[in-house]
């Protein structure tokens, strides 16, 4: 099965869009520079879309001015204008999705879930940051310009930061996409947009659940960035990975879909029994326990300590009369619990 590539107006412009999958909407958000085809037959990056799509209908675009989408940037974009496009893009698959916020789309995410929440079930982050004020203003500067001057270079560059192991083919085949998506002039427009955008006046409105997930070694933005925008939403969840890769589809993919499990298949249905004996805190890691993570995966999650974890769960045990916690699961299922 392929995915479906089609064409929505916006603005007078063409925005092009694919879904592959069924279930829920799952919009996983453009990166810099992206381009439907190019991305779709990857192999490293095409296994990564097929496992989100054992849940969910995984959506993506291309944003204005690179890929398939059309290439005519005027006006210029902006970060308000970024968040309509996923917008437009939301309300062509059914008008509420969750966001799987890479990189600088994370800018964009937030924008729309505080102007419109109702269109955002829940964001994910990953290796996301609320401003880049880490980098001094002259070498961002200089970065855009390299950029629009040197694009080949520049790529390769970008390419060998997003992933610090890749070898020189695939350094070559990274490097080669992103030229195609976009032109010299298109990328270093959205660095300068990606690079000098301020979330965090924005980020401490967002409202709607959020998960922030980044790689410990993470070279394109530091984990430390990640942790600032943690701790700036409301409603936000921090788990460090392991790698160093920028990108999600490099590196270990079992604990980043550990987390992503616990996360987007957390919310209670909503005939859940008002006579469970369990508190809220407990039945959400029941839920975890259920996607069969450990103690230290739940505790990594929820932001609590391995003890902790461990004393709800035999607080669980015992008030559900289990000795396992297959038991509890089965238990708690067939009683309506979670």
């Amino acid at each position: 099965m392929e995915q479906e590539i089609r064409y929505l107006d916006f603005d007078g412009r063409r925005l092009a869009y694919s879904t592959y999958g069924e279930g829920p909407p799952l919009l996983v958000g453009p990166r810099w520079v992206s381009h439907l085809e190019e991305e779709w037959a990857d192999a490293d990056q095409r296994p990564f879309y097929l496992e989100l799509a054992r849940t969910h209908q995984v959506v993506r675009f291309d944003r204005l001015g690179c890929g398939l989408s059309d290439r005519v940037l005027e006006p210029r974009p902006t970060i308000d204008s970024e968040s309509r496009q996923l917008e437009a893009v939301i309300d062509a698959v059914g008008g509420r999705a969750a966001i799987f916020a890479s990189s600088c789309c994370c800018l964009a995410a937030s924008q729309l879930a505080v102007r419109n929440p109702l269109k955002v079930e829940r964001i994910v982050f990953f290796g996301a940051y609320a401003s880049r004020n880490d980098i001094p203003e002259a070498m961002r500067v200089s970065l855009v310009q390299f950029t629009r001057i040197n694009w080949g270079l520049a790529a390769q560059m970008f390419a060998s930061l997003f992933d610090p192991h890749a070898g020189g083919d695939e350094l070559q085949k990274y490097t080669r996409m992103q030229r195609k998506a976009a032109t010299a002039e298109a990328a270093s427009i959205f660095l300068d947009l990606d690079l000098n955008a301020d979330l965090r006046d924005v980020a401490a409105h967002v409202a709607v659940p959020a998960i922030v997930l980044h790689r410990r070694g993470d070279r394109t933005v530091p984990i430390a960035r990640g942790r600032e925008l943690a701790s700036l939403l409301p409603n936000a969840r921090f788990v460090p990975l392991g790698g160093d890769a920028h990108v999600p589809w490099k590196d270990d993919q079992r604990e980043l879909f550990r987390a992503l499990a616990g996360f987007l298949h957390d919310s209670p249905p909503p005939e859940v029994d008002a006579g469970s004996p369990l508190t809220s805190r407990e039945t959400e890691v029941l839920r975890l326990v259920a996607t069969g993570m450990s103690n230290r995966e739940i505790a990594s999650t929820l932001v609590l300590s391995e003890h902790t974890v461990h004393r709800h769960v035999a607080n669980i045990l015992r008030k559900l009369a289990q000795s396992t916690r297959v038991g509890a699961v089965t238990r708690a299922t067939r009683f309506g619990f979670i």
